[in-house]
């Protein structure tokens, strides 16, 4: 019986195989959600760090509420003075194509033209046409926003290349945007210029 061999038990190699195998399974799953395991330890936003944040944010838009209201206001004016710009360009245009006296005149928004120097909200353009008014244009001003001119009535005659000299000035009634004008040449020609503030309150 001294010949008799032994069987070698196996159950430590199984033990370090699963060992191995449970530890590269844990250390799968750990690269699989690494946010999961940050998260467990972060410890979120105090009550006091919330308001403290609020607060800056609040400062800040306080800060930037009065520049911003006043690039709308000036984009508003000088909205009202390139399409007055234009509008005056077409009158002496058309009026020099067609052969025929034109006008823009300071107007209410119903398009009538308006006597005195009350300020204006709207603008209003025609062709005379042998007692005919054929409209070239009609504008409203923007809010906030009205005309006012040394001549409430432009003539242009296509004859002499001539018109009637005004100048149109474009204010803001919230007296945050500069005021602009448009100065018209007994030529016709139109160019833009600063006007001062106290054209706006004559």
């Amino acid at each position: 019986m001294g010949g008799s061999i032994r069987a070698t038990p196996r159950p430590a190699m199984r033990n370090s195989a699963y060992t191995g195998v449970l530890k590269r399974g844990e250390k799968h799953n750990g690269q699989q959600n690494p946010h999961m395991r940050k998260r467990k330890g972060s410890p979120g936003v105090t009550l006091i760090e919330l308001c403290f944040g609020l607060g800056i944010v609040a400062i800040l838009a306080g800060l930037a509420v009065p520049s911003m209201r006043a690039a709308l206001r000036a984009g508003a004016v000088r909205s009202a003075t390139l399409e007055l710009l234009a509008g005056l360009q077409q009158t002496r245009s058309t009026s020099i194509l067609a052969a025929l006296p034109a006008t823009l005149c300071l107007s209410d928004r119903a398009g009538n033209c308006l006597r005195g120097n009350a300020p204006a909200t709207a603008w209003s353009a025609f062709l005379n046409d042998g007692g005919t008014v054929r409209t070239l244009d009609r504008r409203e001003l923007p809010a906030g926003i009205v005309l006012r001119a040394s001549r409430n009535r432009l003539d242009f005659w296509p004859y002499a290349l001539a018109a009637s000299t005004s100048t149109l000035t474009i204010c803001d009634t919230q007296g945050i945007a500069p005021p602009r004008a448009i100065v018209i040449s007994q030529t016709g020609r139109v160019r833009l210029d600063d006007a001062a503030r106290e054209a706006c309150n004559p």
